[in-house]
């Protein structure tokens, strides 16, 4: 079967040049020009929406002029969140070059494989990072002719005179590549995800009409940008939609969990977009009572992973606030669920209800469709879905459908009032015996363990016995208690075959990509020291 927004179609969508997009919005146009849209969160500076365009088209005819950047190039962005990054960004899209943003995590190696996939020709980088970055360029078998401090070109951009960006004509938007950005590679080699212009541009306008079904508007309150202008989700939220809908945003150049609450006290930041370990500090952190945010805040965004409800009860009764929980991949620009269209019959447990023009269904492990109320790997189209992986026609393949459907490779459950819940990713579903077992669902347990801090499981793989049995990493808060006594009490909440069989292992922190994903694949090859509760706790099922 398939399912459609209940919100309907966007009407007309525009085509053209993302930075055209921007500069045509209502809310910063005309006399909103001088609008404020960014804050720096350590010193106060003020970026205003005319000083954004202003500088954006210095950087076109800069990058043109003296560093010869064209319509083919591409320019890697290799720096932490910056004030100034947005205008470096729109920038770039405005001579219809293409803006391939790096996690300032990457070690050399990681880099390198992003700049040889993306074939960047410039990097665009801070003073700190450039020892990664000659590391990267030193490996070899790369385009980069360029590597720029975002300062300097600030600093430099001043000389040149304004140049409006490039011209797309309508089927050039639809196919040219704006962002490489790179997946989290939590199920192998992170890959470039080819986003187009139409892509972004028609994502911001399935929010607007989303906000406006509900009556709301995406500019009012003020916003924070911790999120990594990296990342699909904060480059949305902070560089693309946010300036589009005139929202002032408080820019943070690196996570500060006390800055953070310092922000949300002195700019009176009502609403939060996060990712799941941001929660669990909100909702478990002392330093959050050190603050008086308790009234302040009124709702969470959250998007990345899914949230259990033990964190979601936990963060709601600590802070009196609502949380909604988003859904949204690298791949579907990201925004495919909404939870804005019936703030009444909203379900906290759910992602919400399709985006506007998105359609899906729900299918098992044959492409079957399976009935409402059942769980099924969720496919998708629509206008905001990637054009596919860089340099990676297999990958491509795997993911599209002969007649173009995209499989998202995450769980889903639709109900009776069109709300998604997202249960799982397929390939981390644990095969124990026959039985397919959900690591989000016993993660959600665990953390219900008021001495756990944080969880993860994964399937650990029993050649003798030819199946997986379930292992938990968890953080705890306190350090005298006992891991099998977390094992004992999880393994009473849980079905045999649900059980912690493989044991049970405490980590200071568990691995996590920026956006707040379980690195499983780092958990599957560690070797941690002290695995308790395995062997000597197996039992036959």
């Amino acid at each position: 079967m398939v399912y459609n927004s209940p919100f309907g179609d966007v009407e007309c969508f525009f085509y053209g040049n993302i930075v055209s997009f921007m500069r045509g919005s209502k809310h910063v146009s005309g006399d909103q020009i001088d609008k404020e849209i960014f804050v720096n969160a350590q010193d106060g500076k003020v970026q205003t929406a005319r000083q954004i365009f202003d500088l954006s088209g210095r950087l076109t005819s800069l990058l043109q002029k003296k560093y010869r950047v064209n319509y083919d190039d591409v320019v890697c962005t290799f720096t932490p969140n910056h004030i100034n990054l947005t205008a470096m960004i729109y920038g770039i899209l405005g001579l219809g070059a293409v803006v391939s943003p790096a996690n300032v995590a990457y070690v050399a190696k990681e880099l390198h494989h992003q700049l040889n996939v993306s074939g960047s020709s410039v990097v665009v980088t801070v003073p700190q990072l450039r020892k990664v970055v000659q590391e990267a360029c030193d490996q070899g078998s790369l385009s980069v002719r360029h590597i720029l401090y975002l300062d300097d070109l600030v600093d430099e951009a001043q000389q040149y005179q304004v140049q409006l960006p490039v011209e797309l004509p309508d089927e050039v938007a639809r196919t040219k590549d704006a962002f490489y950005c790179f997946s989290s590679g939590t199920s192998g080699v992170p890959k470039g995800v080819m986003t187009t212009h139409f892509n972004i541009t028609s994502n911001i306008q399935q929010s607007e009409k989303a906000a406006q079904h509900a009556g709301q508007s995406l500019g009012d309150r003020v916003a924070i940008g911790f999120l990594p202008m990296s990342h699909m989700y904060g480059l949305m939220r902070i560089v693309l939609a946010g300036p589009y809908f005139g929202g002032k945003c408080v820019i943070m150049e690196k996570f500060d969990f006390a800055l953070l609450l310092k922000c949300v006290v002195k700019y009176n930041i009502e609403a939060l977009p996060v990712v799941p370990p941001i929660v669990v500090l909100l909702a478990k952190h002392p330093l959050v009572d050190k603050y008086p945010v308790k009234g302040i805040i009124q709702d969470l965004h959250c998007g990345a992973a899914p949230l259990s409800d033990s964190v979601i009860e936990a963060v709601t009764k600590r802070l009196g606030c609502d949380i909604k929980q988003g859904y949204g991949l690298t791949e579907t620009s990201p925004v495919c669920h909404v939870a804005s269209y019936d703030p009444e019959n909203y379900n906290k447990d759910s992602v919400g209800w399709l985006a506007p023009s998105v359609q899906a269904r729900i299918v098992d492990l044959e492409g079957n469709d399976v009935p409402q109320g059942e769980r099924g790997e969720l496919w998708m189209k629509g206008p905001n879905i990637m054009k596919g992986y860089l340099n990676n026609p297999e990958a491509t393949a795997e993911v599209f459908t002969t007649d173009g459907w995209f499989k998202s490779g995450d769980v889903a459950v639709i109900d009776e009032t069109g709300q998604f819940y997202i249960v799982d990713r397929v390939k981390e579903l644990i095969k124990s015996n026959g039985f397919q077992v959900a690591p989000a669902e016993l993660e959600a347990i665990l953390l219900s363990h008021p001495k756990v801090s944080d969880a993860a499981v994964i399937g650990h793989l029993i050649k003798e016995e030819a199946t997986e049995y379930p292992r938990a990493f968890v953080c705890l808060t306190d350090s005298k208690t006992s891991p099998l006594e977390i094992k004992n009490w999880f393994d009473t909440k849980v079905a045999r075959h649900k059980r912690l069989w493989g044991g049970i292992a405490v980590l200071d922190a568990i691995p996590k990509s920026p956006s707040g994903k379980i690195l499983r694949k780092e958990l599957r090859t560690s070797s941690p020291a002290n695995v308790h509760g395995y062997p000597k706790a197996m039992a036959k099922l």
